[in-house]
């Protein structure tokens, strides 16, 4: 697709479209949004009207701009797309294309593709190889030495070095540094990069490649590949990029050592691992870590020069399975629901390991991590996709996971696919689908949250307590040092109140008109926050809004209660980007004020069995502010 193409997808949906509903104000410009959405996860998305449009709009434009374009040359490759939220089982949006050139080459494979069509994935492999390790060994072998759990290492290591250019740091190199692309080894040995295997010795003198003894050529590669011994025996002449931990250097051998670790733990074959930890626990019934049965996949030529049945042997772990569209989303689905991990190492999992050359990407295990800004002129407003790219011949594939949202993607393409037509795609599925999003989730935020919440007594409640729903808060009649006067409990008539909305224009949720025993307590919380004196407490611009924590507690009627953290900023200061100062330093404030070990920025919302919020209290001030 070219840019004007693309502008035509992206131009189609209201939330994309609609500057009033997505230029941020200065409120926005001074708050991060603590890397979490604005709320209301856990919603069917697909039946928001809004997220209807931007699927009818996509489903106008993809046959539009690249299935029936010519200048695409859809006519010599296939493609599937689905979009999909960890809240539903069925894809929000899917399509898919079938090359009508596919008849032409009498494939053993499929003729029309859909979500059960096998493509190869190549380096997606390499999500299900770190998926599984995490499953059967987890990260609490992280930082060990592989010294320590490869013997063969254990031995080169012990060889004698030919110098820090030429021989690796062994010792140095840990487990975690193979998953992150850390490690500073070289990227093959002999598969893909070795040119002796892909061009004859003629060629390459012509070239102006010196002649060697054939001692010096590697034994193995690609045909044929090389078994494990041989492996280890040319790990021990390769040299590496770089020391380890210096930067990120794309290594598929840095998989294959990772996948040997998890065997020699388990005592098991890593194929068996990657079958019974993730494969079968998910149902996953078109993934597959050798080739399956051709007529299953699309395969748009003959399998050799389609690589449909080349197996990369020992390197399988870097990148020999086969999935297809839906059980690829299904696998993007389950690492954001936290099917087979705990839902702390999924968190763990899914943060960047290194930075990059590109100041809006990093590096994870084995992620590649965009930062998606969410305005063009916006510097603090932006969510995180998790992506792994994976290229093997004819196929062109991308898995994309956006935790934040708890949304994500997989595309899928075979046949003669444009170079870009795959990072095009994503670009448009990305610019669509986020601005929907965010549309969408503030909308439900406004309907669950926002509202008018005040101070409404109880019965029972009484001149020494403060009814708290049906939890009683007695509080301590005691003096403080420096002070004659009692600590007073609340009364029937404590004036108590706050009003919670929803401004397309900010970030969050904003906490408006708040008061606390007849006091305005915003102008309070900022002063405190920030130790303004009393001097300037009256010139100050008080903001406070909500950001949820992912933190609930389950109560026994069926309901729930939801914990958010609030950011107190003052609006009237002016903006600061520089080396060093900055205003959107927020994640250092988190919990910088208590009263008597309960935060000022804790905020508690009571939710009923069936969704609907009843009310609101701040830990700090104890007190329960019914919705009205």
């Amino acid at each position: 697709m070219t840019k004007s193409e693309n502008k035509h997808i992206e131009g189609g949906v209201r939330a994309a479209s609609s500057s009033s509903e997505t230029q941020l104000n200065r409120d926005g410009n001074r708050l991060r949004r603590l890397n979490i959405p604005q709320e209301a996860r856990g919603r069917e998305l697909s039946a928001a009207p809004d997220f209807q449009t931007a699927s009818n709009v996509l489903s106008d434009i993809f046959p539009r701009y690249i299935d029936n374009e010519k200048a695409v040359g859809s006519e010599y490759f296939s493609y599937a797309v689905e979009v999909f939220s960890a809240t539903e089982d069925k894809p929000l949006w899917s399509h898919y294309w079938t090359a009508p050139s596919l008849k032409n080459f009498n494939s053993s494979g499929v003729i029309t593709v859909d979500a059960n069509t096998v493509f190869r994935i190549g380096s997606i492999t390499k999500v299900f190889t770190v998926l599984t390790f995490l499953a059967t060994v987890g990260d609490g072998i992280w930082n060990d030495p592989i010294t320590k759990h490869l013997p063969e290492i254990h031995d080169i290591a012990s060889e004698e070095s030919k110098g820090a250019i030429f021989t690796p740091d062994w010792e140095s190199i840990t487990v975690g540094s193979l998953a992150s692309q850390t490690s500073g080894l070289i990227r093959d040995y002999a598969l893909l990069g070795e040119l002796s295997y892909q061009l004859n010795m003629t060629d390459l003198h012509g070239m102006g490649f010196p002649p060697l003894n054939l001692s010096e050529f590697p034994p193995c590669g690609s045909y044929p590949t090389c078994d494990r011994e041989q492996l280890f025996a040319g790990l021990g002449k390769l040299p590496p990029s770089y020391a380890p931990f210096t930067t990120p250097t794309y290594s598929n051998l840095g998989f294959v050592l990772l996948s040997y670790i998890a065997e020699r733990i388990t005592g098991k074959d890593f194929k068996t691992l990657v079958k019974e930890a993730v494969l079968e626990p998910l149902g996953l019934k078109h993934t597959f870590v050798d080739t399956p049965d051709d007529s299953l996949g699309i395969i748009p030529g003959t399998r050799r020069a389609t690589t449909w049945g080349f197996e990369l042997a020992e390197e399988s772990a870097t990148g020999n399975m086969y999935t297809s569209p839906g059980d690829l989303s299904s696998v993007g689905r389950a690492i954001l629901r936290s099917t087979l991990l705990k839902p702390a190492m999924t968190r763990r999992w899914l943060k960047p390991v290194s930075f990059s050359s590109d100041p809006k990407a990093s590096v994870g295990m084995p992620w590649g991590i965009r930062q998606i800004e969410l305005e063009k002129n916006e510097t603090y407003q932006f969510v995180h996709t998790f992506n792994k790219a994976g290229s093997l011949g004819s196929y062109s594939t991308l898995l994309a996971i956006i935790p934040e949202l708890d949304i994500g993607f997989t595309i899928m393409a075979a046949g003669v696919v444009p170079s870009g037509l795959v990072m095009d795609i994503a670009d448009t599925l990305t610019s669509t689908y986020v601005p929907t999003y965010m549309y969408v989730a503030r909308d439900q935020a406004a309907k669950t949250y926002g509202g008018d919440y005040r101070f409404v007594p109880s019965p029972s409640s009484s001149n020494s307590n403060s009814t708290s729903g049906n939890s009683t808060y007695r509080y301590p009649q005691r003096r403080f040092a420096n002070d004659s006067a009692p600590v007073l409990a609340p009364t029937d008539n404590l004036n108590s109140s706050l009003t919670i909305a929803v401004d397309p224009a900010k970030p969050g949720m904003g906490v408006y008109n708040w008061i606390s025993n007849s006091t305005e307590m915003s102008y309070i919380a900022v002063a405190i926050n920030a130790n303004i004196t009393d001097e300037y407490l009256k010139k100050i611009e008080p903001s406070v809004r909500l950001y949820p924590t992912g933190l609930e507690e389950k109560l026994p009627d069926g309901g729930k209660r939801v914990a958010f953290k609030a950011v107190f900023e003052d609006l009237s200061l002016a903006a600061k980007s520089g080396s060093f100062s900055s205003d959107c330093a927020t994640w250092v404030g988190v919990t910088a004020v208590v009263y008597a070990s309960r935060p000022l920025d804790l905020f508690i919302f009571d939710v009923d069995k069936d969704g609907r919020v009843r009310a609101i209290e701040n830990a700090a001030l104890r007190v329960k502010l019914q919705k009205v």
